[in-house]
């Protein structure tokens, strides 16, 4: 045999192999490609699981089998979880963030995804979009049944508010705090912006965001508050609404420090 033909048959020989292993690939049905997927997730093999999960998602679309669509999907989602967290630790964020959005895709009800989408976006250096998907990922896991786990998802987007605002990025500390308010309002957040915008530009918004964190507060209302509106009126230079704020203020721990600014500002 020449080396021509040689090279012909390895090249048919390889093609067959090939077009062989498509067409076995082809030939398992959903159901089958869904238990071999699973069996790689039970072995925690997600790299190589998820891709058979998506091949059974598709083939049980074609097959209008929806059991097994409902299933690759709830078990798609939670494997898309397990090597986006890889990955985050492995710093290939970008990666992490598509596998997350994936799984939010196929379960939009499985909290750990958004939860593992906010991590992944801070980690990315996105803070203020980042608080966002914190609170969204506290909403889902609050529906999910989760009260505690979802607190600690509210208080780790308030605090990073509140990073912001002790460093002084009060331009990031408005822009993050409005991200955590379109979506959940709270009156320590409402505090933080009114506080940020009274040190960069006190305008009329610093009151409405502190009014509101009063209101928040209801029947017990913490007198940093009232000391935080009587500071935004005196930085727009309105004396005597900064000494009725200061008066409300009732703490021994604020309470020296009011008496001093009413007096300071002329006020009995």
């Amino acid at each position: 045999m020449t080396s021509s033909l040689k090279r012909i048959s390895i090249f048919l020989l390889g093609f067959c192999l090939v077009v062989g292993s498509i067409t076995a690939q082809d030939a398992k049905s959903a159901a089958s490609l869904y238990n071999e997927g699973l069996a790689l997730l039970k072995a925690k093999d997600y790299e190589a699981g998820l891709p058979i999960l998506e091949s059974a998602l598709e083939k049980a679309t074609e097959e209008e089998n929806e059991k097994v669509v409902g299933l690759s999907k709830k078990n798609g989602s939670k494997a898309a979880y397990n090597l986006g967290n890889s990955k985050k630790k492995a710093g290939a964020f970008d990666e992490a963030i598509a596998l997350y959005n994936k799984g939010i895709e196929w379960a939009p009800d499985y909290a750990s995804n958004y939860s593992g989408l906010a991590a992944a976006t801070e980690a990315k250096g996105d803070k203020i979009a980042s608080i966002g998907m914190y609170v969204m990922a506290g909403d889902k896991t609050t529906a999910s049944g989760k009260a505690d786990r979802a607190e600690k998802l509210y208080k780790k987007a308030r605090n990073m508010v509140g990073k912001m605002y002790q460093a002084d990025d009060f331009e990031g500390a408005i822009a993050a705090g409005k991200a955590f308010l379109e979506l959940r309002d709270n009156a320590e957040v409402n505090y933080y912006v009114c506080r940020a915008i009274t040190e960069s530009n006190a305008t009329e918004e610093a009151i409405t965001h502190i009014d509101k964190a009063i209101e928040l507060s209801g029947e017990t209302v913490d007198d940093k508050y009232y000391v935080a509106k009587a500071k935004a009126y005196e930085k727009m230079s309105k004396k005597q609404d900064a000494i009725n704020a200061y008066k409300l203020v009732t703490g021994e721990k604020y309470k020296p420090q009011a008496e001093y600014k009413i007096k300071e500002l002329g006020g009995k």
